[in-house]
C-alpha cells in the first residue's frame, strides 16, 4: 500500500516539474481560433448584415472581437481562423483563394453555392438569401387557405427551384402547375396558360423571368387573371404582390453570429441552410381588390414560426 502511494507521488511530482519547466521556458499555449469577416464591396445590405453579426457575436461571446477585411485583401487569412463571408463577391474571392479552413458564406443565393466549394463537406457552409420551398408553400397554406392551385413560372436558371416548390406543394396537398419561359416572347404565353384559371403565382429569384423589365407586366397579368402573387422581397409587395416572405440582412447576420459562436466554442459547421429568421409582408389593398382577406403580416409570420418550431 505504502509502495503504491510513493509511486503515485513520484508521478505527480514529475508532472508538476514538467509543467513548471514549460512555464519557465515560455512554451506557448495553443493559439485560440480567430473570427474574420470578409466583406464584398460596400452596400447597405452587407453593412447591415455585418453590423448585426458583430453585435450578436459580442453579446454571445463578450471577449470575441471579429476582424473585418475586404475581399481584395485576403493575404491575412491563415490557419486557426473561422471565416464568414458576406455577399457573393466575398464568397467567390475566398473560394478562389488558397484558404482551406472553415468558412461560412452569408447572404448568398442557393443557386451559386456549387461555385463556393460545396464539395468540401464540413468545411464550407452557407446561409442562403433564398427561402426554403417548404416555407414558401406553408405561407400559402397559412395566408391563403382557400387556394389550392400553385402556379410556377420557370426559366433556365430556376428549373430546380420550381421543381422543389412543386414537390413541396404536393407534399402539402396543393396542386402545382409549372410552365417553362425560355424567352421574353414565351414568358407571357406561358403565364397566360398558367393562369387560365386563377392560381397563386410564386415568384422565383430568376433574373431571366422576374426582373425590372418584366415584373410590372407579370403583376398586371396576374391581377387581370384574379391571381395573387407571392414575392420574395418587400419590393414585390410595394409593386403589387399580395404577399412576400424574405429574410432581412440583419436576420442573416444574427443567424451567422449564432453559427459562428458555436463554431468558436468547438462545434462543427452545420449543413448549408436558409436563414432561420424571416419576415412576411402583405398588401391588403391588392388583396381586397382580389376578394382576399388577409391576416396581419405579423400574425402570419408568428404562425409559421410556431408551426416550424412544433415540427422540430
Amino acid at each position: 500500500m505504502l509502495r503504491g502511494l510513493r509511486a503515485a507521488l513520484r508521478i505527480l511530482l514529475a508532472l508538476v516539474a514538467l509543467a513548471a519547466a514549460g512555464a519557465s521556458t515560455g512554451a506557448p499555449a495553443a493559439t485560440p481560433i480567430a473570427a474574420v469577416i470578409v466583406m464584398s464591396d460596400p452596400a447597405p445590405a452587407y453593412d447591415e448584415a455585418m453590423s448585426a453579426l458583430r453585435e450578436t457575436l459580442e453579446r454571445l461571446m463578450p471577449d470575441t472581437r471579429p476582424s473585418v477585411i475586404d475581399w481584395q485583401n485576403l493575404s491575412t487569412l491563415g490557419p486557426r481562423q473561422a471565416v464568414v463571408t458576406i455577399g457573393t463577391q466575398a464568397a467567390r474571392a475566398v473560394a478562389e483563394s488558397n484558404y482551406r479552413g472553415p468558412v461560412l458564406h452569408a447572404l448568398v443565393p442557393h443557386s451559386g453555392f456549387e461555385w463556393l466549394g460545396s464539395g468540401r463537406r464540413g468545411q464550407v457552409s452557407a446561409i442562403f438569401i433564398d427561402q426554403p420551398a417548404e416555407r414558401q408553400i406553408a405561407l400559402i397554406r397559412e395566408a391563403l387557405p382557400e387556394w389550392r392551385r400553385v402556379a410556377l413560372l420557370a426559366g433556365p436558371a430556376s428549373a430546380a427551384t420550381a421543381q422543389s416548390l412543386s414537390q413541396a406543394a404536393r407534399e402539402q396537398r396543393l396542386q402545382p402547375m409549372t410552365e417553362q419561359a425560355r424567352s421574353d416572347e414565351g414568358l407571357y404565353a406561358a403565364l397566360q396558360k398558367l393562369l387560365a384559371e386563377p392560381a397563386v403565382l410564386v415568384a422565383t429569384p430568376d433574373p431571366n423571368v422576374f426582373n425590372s423589365y418584366t415584373i410590372q407586366n407579370i403583376l398586371l397579368t396576374a391581377y387581370r387573371q384574379r391571381s395573387p402573387v407571392i414575392g420574395y422581397s418587400p419590393a414585390y409587395v410595394r409593386a403589387g404582390a399580395v404577399l412576400a416572405i424574405y429574410s432581412t440582412p440583419r436576420q442573416i447576420g444574427i443567424h451567422a453570429a449564432e453559427i459562428l459562436s458555436a463554431q468558436l466554442a468547438g462545434a462543427s459547421l452545420p449543413a448549408p441552410q436558409s436563414c432561420r429568421y424571416f419576415e412576411v409582408a402583405t398588401n391588403p389593398h391588392v388583396a381586397r381588390s382580389l376578394g382576399i382577406t388577409l391576416e396581419s403580416a405579423e400574425g402570419i409570420r408568428d404562425r409559421l414560426l410556431n408551426n416550424a418550431e412544433a415540427e422540430r
